[in-house]
């Protein structure tokens, strides 16, 4: 039992302490199976990326795929956990029509991956200011199994049929276990999207959601304070953050209804239906001994000495937490500001080359959450995806800062790069967007609105600042939006006061 299970009672829900324990299963980013030469690929046609070894057919061996073996020591010493020098596959019986062997090479008891942990931060319950708490969230094991194929219930394709593609079936997955030391959906949801970063900066897997390379089971119970666990359910196969966090919020409110009523949990395996917001039972849960694990007795004991350890981790590159503190302190970044921009490698990588370029890295930072960061939400993409580069936005943010461009007009030539790239200054140039710097130019400005607008100076003269900003607008007009507002506001100042 982890330290957190046996003291955390932080999160209550109608007095009951909620407990939780993920079950995180990510295709590795390897170009063939696990036990066989198919290729690993996604969007093909189904069944064309199989082979007679994903199928168990008569007279073919699993061979191990060696690069798994990298991907999995990678995944673990980026976790904190126990690399062990020697583990073995076994067979996990069970039927099902996507299965074709009718078991599942995969470790049991012998993980290739144990004992880590990952520290996650999240709100501190109940503080209206924010504050943040951190949480180590135990991991049990992380496990090497091939992934089954792909059951389609299309009632356009096939009626009232079930259509199998076995494409995916052999794909080598990774299971990584978390303790129960999750509290919340909110928990739950931080645990899986450090976890998918830590993924994805160290070259593990993609970890791309739609595409199934992400999937979580979350086990949840429930108990009063101090008492044993509850029974657990385990709600299957959630491929998004926000699918994970309503299903378990379902499945609590669904346990707590039960015992409120005096009615027992009965452990099983849950669905989550996003239409209506509830979770459901599918079958009784399995235990263990249900599948009859048994070693593989075509596969040798996996067996890794420690300079394949170290080699691997002399190749680990810097991950999410240690960028992070280094944007705070060589940056100087707010701890949230360099959380966001660290929450992906890619986004990462776009901060620090722009600010190679432009080395002002408070305004690049607020460029990229600003606007940058719009961008992606708005079209949907990533930020390889965009036409803008990071010379590009380190010139358009170098001639906002020096003057040359006001924000306005600086987001004008923003959305210009965003869609065909080119060059700032050029664009500037084109559309006639440079600031207005002549001072002489804006004092006659200014003293011409002062003019035309008797009343707002006798307001303003009178104690009513708001005004200003009236005043300021009709200048901002004038100049076409390209004088610079902290200039125009200084000068109105100056001469309101006279």
């Amino acid at each position: 039992m982890s330290d957190n299970l046996a003291s955390g009672q932080d999160n209550l829900y109608r007095g009951y302490e909620v407990v939780i324990g993920l079950e995180v299963h990510t295709h590795l980013r390897t170009q063939s199976k696990l036990f066989s030469p198919a290729p690993v690929r996604y969007g093909d046609d189904p069944n064309v990326n199989t082979h007679p070894i994903d199928l168990a057919l008569p007279g073919v061996l699993p061979v191990l795929n060696r690069s798994v073996i990298e991907l999995a020591i990678r995944l673990g010493l980026a976790t904190n956990s126990k690399i062990n020098r020697r583990s073995v596959f076994s067979r996990k019986n069970y039927f099902y029509p996507d299965l074709p062997k009718g078991y599942q090479i995969s470790q049991y008891d012998e993980p290739t991956v144990s004992d880590g942990w990952l520290e996650i931060e999240v709100p501190v319950a109940g503080d209206e200011r924010g504050a943040m708490q951190k949480k180590r969230i135990g991991i049990t094991r992380a496990h090497l199994e091939e992934d089954a194929g792909k059951s389609i219930h299309d009632t356009a394709l096939a009626g009232t049929e079930t259509l199998i593609d076995l494409n995916r079936a052999g794909v080598p997955l990774l299971e990584i276990v978390s303790e129960p030391d999750l509290r919340s959906a909110a928990d739950a949801s931080a645990y899986l999207k450090k976890l998918r970063a830590i993924l994805r900066y160290i070259g593990v897997s993609d970890a791309d959601m739609e595409k199934g390379q992400f999937r979580c089971d979350a086990n949840v119970s429930l108990r009063r304070p101090g008492e044993e666990l509850g029974t657990r359910t385990e709600t299957k196969n959630l491929n998004s953050f926000a699918f994970v966090e309503a299903a378990i919020d379902a499945e609590i409110e669904r346990q707590a209804d039960l015992l409120d009523d005096g009615k027992p949990v009965v452990q099983a395996t849950m669905s989550f239906d996003p239409a209506s917001g509830r979770t459901a039972v599918m079958r009784l849960k399995e235990n263990a001994d249900d599948y009859r694990y048994f070693d593989d007795p075509d596969l040798l004991p996996l067996v890794i000495d420690d300079a394949e350890i170290e080699a691997v981790r002399a190749s680990l590159p810097e991950l999410p937490d240690a960028k992070r503190d280094r944007f705070e302190s060589d940056h100087g970044l707010s701890r949230a500001d360099a959380t966001t921009l660290i929450a992906s490698l890619a986004l990462a990588q776009f901060f620090e080359d722009t600010v190679a370029i432009h080395p002002q890295p408070k305004a690049v930072a607020n460029w990229i959450m600003r606007d940058v960061l719009q961008a992606l939400r708005d079209k949907a993409v990533d930020i390889e995806d965009l036409a803008l580069t990071p010379s590009q936005l380190a010139s358009l943010v170098a001639l906002v800062d020096s003057g040359r461009l006001t924000v306005t007009s600086g987001r004008e030539v923003f959305a210009l790069l965003l869609e065909n790239g080119g060059d700032p200054e050029a664009i500037m140039r084109e559309r006639n967007l440079e600031a207005v710097q002549d001072t002489g130019l804006i004092e006659e400005l200014v003293k011409s609105v002062i003019a035309d607008n008797p009343d707002s100076v006798t307001s303003y003269r009178g104690g009513d600042l708001k005004v200003l900003n009236f005043m300021m607008g009709k200048v901002m007009k004038a100049t076409k939006g390209k004088a610079s507002p902290a200039e125009v506001k200084s000068i109105l100042e100056r001469e309101l006061r006279g």
